[in-house]
């Protein structure tokens, strides 16, 4: 059965759907397994390697406007920074995904021409279907509740091998790399201290933090972590810092009985009015609003819950 996308006109743009769920942390990854369906923004990105495995059915993807196909029993490898949204799934089937951090995908020193066409916007696949990556997936998805240092070790070396391979068997390319000036033609490092920023927020929003202790992470003056962060991640530091909060405090007024002065400050805002203004620009509702609507299962939720 065809499925056809949503209308986009009516949802954030790309810029404003920076996923962090898919942002495994250091030393780790993320595998989930899925019926393939449309995304209800029109574009997400995130800073992951994405690895796709489709069966039983073939899926139409498109990054920044560009179309591609994702066939069957192919594995297909992409950096998630590239905004990319599903607009087609045809057939029954499953879809598993893999993340890795982008530091490690740097860090495993790979082909260095498989890791230039990650980095500049290329999708590349398999150019066979091949039964053992079934297995493959099959046995890491089965897998994925062994979380000891000594499994998740040696997980990342299979999926190391299994990329290593793949670059060294040669691969197809969806979609080429970018010629126009974008996220590819920064630097390794500069990536990497994208990364180190985007990791820092993650464990540290819930406390005083501002865009200089972040630049400090990424050992970084203000400024040029500033200009680094909007290029690669179409938002500003402060914008993204923001949207950890407001994302976590949606969160505790959904999942949680606490008053909504410790959701603000659970969630590091430094007081009450400013929690409040930021989420009612960001929500067009107040906290004790989307709470009430949240807990009565109002669709206006998930339309204005992808900040």
């Amino acid at each position: 059965m065809t499925k056809k996308n949503r209308d986009i006109a009516d949802v954030i743009p790309y810029s404003e759907q920076v996923d962090q769920t898919r942002v495994p942390a250091a030393n780790d990854y993320l595998i989930e397994r899925h019926v393939p369906e449309l995304f209800l923004a029109p574009y997400h990105h995130h800073t992951s390697v994405e690895i796709n495995f489709l069966e039983i059915c073939e899926m139409d993807y498109s990054f920044s406007g560009t179309q591609t196909t994702l066939a069957p029993g192919h594995l297909t490898v992409f950096w998630g920074a590239a905004p990319h949204v599903v607009t087609d799934v045809r057939g029954n089937g499953i879809i598993t995904n893999i993340y890795l951090s982008l530091g490690q995908f740097i860090r495993w020193g790979l082909p260095t021409e498989f890791v230039d066409a990650i980095l500049t916007g290329a999708v590349l696949s398999t150019t066979a279907a091949k039964a053992t990556d079934k297995l493959f997936m099959d046995r890491l998805y089965s897998e994925q509740d062994h979380k000891s240092r000594l499994w998740r070790r040696l997980h990342l070396t299979e999926i190391e091998n299994r990329l290593r391979r793949l670059a060294l068997e040669g691969w197809t390319t969806l979609l080429a790399p970018r010629t126009a000036p974008t996220h590819g033609e920064l630097t390794s490092q500069a990536l990497l201290h994208v990364e180190a920023m985007l990791r820092h927020i993650a464990d540290n929003f819930t406390i005083p933090i501002n865009v200089n202790d972040i630049a400090a992470a990424a050992n970084l003056s203000q400024g040029r972590a500033s200009d680094l962060f909007k290029q690669v991640m179409g938002v500003t530091i402060r914008q993204q810092l923001q949207r950890a909060r407001l994302s976590h405090a949606r969160m505790q007024l959904t999942e949680t009985n606490a008053k909504i002065a410790s959701v603000a400050l659970d969630s590091g805002f430094a007081s009450l009015s400013t929690f409040y203004e930021a989420f009612t620009s960001a929500n067009q509702i107040t906290p004790a609003q989307y709470r009430s609507q949240a807990r009565r299962g109002n669709p206006f939720v998930a339309e204005h819950s992808s900040l």
